[in-house]
């Protein structure tokens, strides 16, 4: 991670520039357009308005996790393919669907085991 400091009195500091590490800016998420989930949505965010498909070869480990926005006036389909799909909150495994306009997070909580979360996931 990338701090730059500037000091007015010693029991003063501000940060002055970005807070970044290295995968960018930590205040921006990178988007995807990927209706299979990739490795390489990582820490990004896919603006979909169609299918998603999470399967065994994401290449994600415990901890990464991607969101999904839905850009359109029509749920969507959120399908999990030879993976475990836990509704956050819920005994709800498989696949989920996800409202118009909805947002959701899928985090990896172990191999092939993921939890989605969000407003409009049903």
């Amino acid at each position: 991670m990338t701090r730059v400091y500037t000091y007015t009195t010693t029991a003063d500091p501000s940060i002055i520039d970005s807070v970044e590490d290295s995968k960018g800016d930590l205040r921006a998420i990178p988007q995807s357009t990927n209706t299979t989930i990739a490795s390489s949505d990582k820490g990004k965010h896919l603006n979909i308005s169609s299918t998603v498909t999470l399967n065994s070869s994401t290449g994600f480990s415990t901890g990464d996790a991607v969101s999904i926005y839905n850009n359109s006036a029509s749920p969507i389909n959120i399908t999990a393919s030879s993976v475990t799909l836990r509704q956050a909150g819920s005994s709800n495994t498989g696949n989920r669907t996800l409202a118009e306009y909805g947002l959701a997070t899928i985090l990896c909580v172990g191999t092939n085991t993921y939890v989605i979360a969000g407003t409009g996931v049903s």
